[in-house]
């Protein structure tokens, strides 16, 4: 909830305690100011996509309007998945065996890959390509950043979190999630793993070069 005002913060807090929604006047009084106040605050939340609302019709007049949280609104909540998804990734790769576990990696990252098609194909270089795999790596949770983008030099992506640490030190084979998304979100480019934190480096590096 970076960048938000107090009271566009304590929006968010009240509709996520109240998921059928909230009118004007009841969030007006929650936050103890007046209804032209609230409304200036819920407009500059739902310019950045975070409510939806229902119009809905009572006994008696015009229907009031609730507003909800919408997808994305509700994603601004802190989500602890890691302990859960690390347990699965190490069960899998005990049960599967590296080969099978690789294997799934990869068709996890193509499908991955496949939802960011359009924002990948829309680059105008590679450079502005690099930059975007490396956006995307950050919304993954990788802490990714663009060390290098001539692809004459090869081009280096550095991410400073592993986001299966633990479980990568012993199954190395999860890796191939983050060298086949890198390699089908940049459209078929070579992609070598120079630096591993799982297997001891302080950064996860990617060197990219042409084929």
């Amino acid at each position: 909830m970076i960048g938000l005002h107090e009271n566009q913060k304590k929006i968010l807090e009240y509709l996520l305690d109240h998921r059928s929604g909230a009118t004007l006047d009841e969030l007006a009084e929650f936050l103890h100011v007046t209804k032209t106040a609230a409304k200036e605050h819920l407009i500059k939340v739902d310019a950045l996509g975070l409510l939806t609302f229902e119009d809905r019709k009572g006994g008696v007049g015009r229907p009031r309007r609730y507003y909800l949280l919408s997808e994305k609104g509700n994603e601004t909540f802190p989500r602890q998945y890691s302990w859960l998804s690390n347990i699965i990734l190490e069960l899998l790769s005990e049960e599967m065996g590296s080969q099978k576990t690789a294997k799934m990696m990869e068709r996890l990252a193509d499908k991955v890959a496949a939802s960011m098609k359009t924002r990948f194909e829309g680059s105008r270089s590679s450079a502005e390509l690099m930059g975007e795999i490396a956006k995307a790596l950050n919304e993954l949770g990788y802490r990714a950043s663009l060390k290098q983008s001539d692809l004459r030099k090869g081009a280096v992506i550095e991410a400073t979190n592993c986001v299966y640490h633990s479980v990568a030190k012993e199954h190395p084979e999860l890796c191939r999630f983050d060298i086949r998304f890198i390699e089908q979100a940049s459209g078929g480019m070579s992609v070598k793993l120079e630096s591993c934190i799982a297997r001891g480096g302080e950064v996860c590096r990617f060197c990219l070069r042409r084929k």
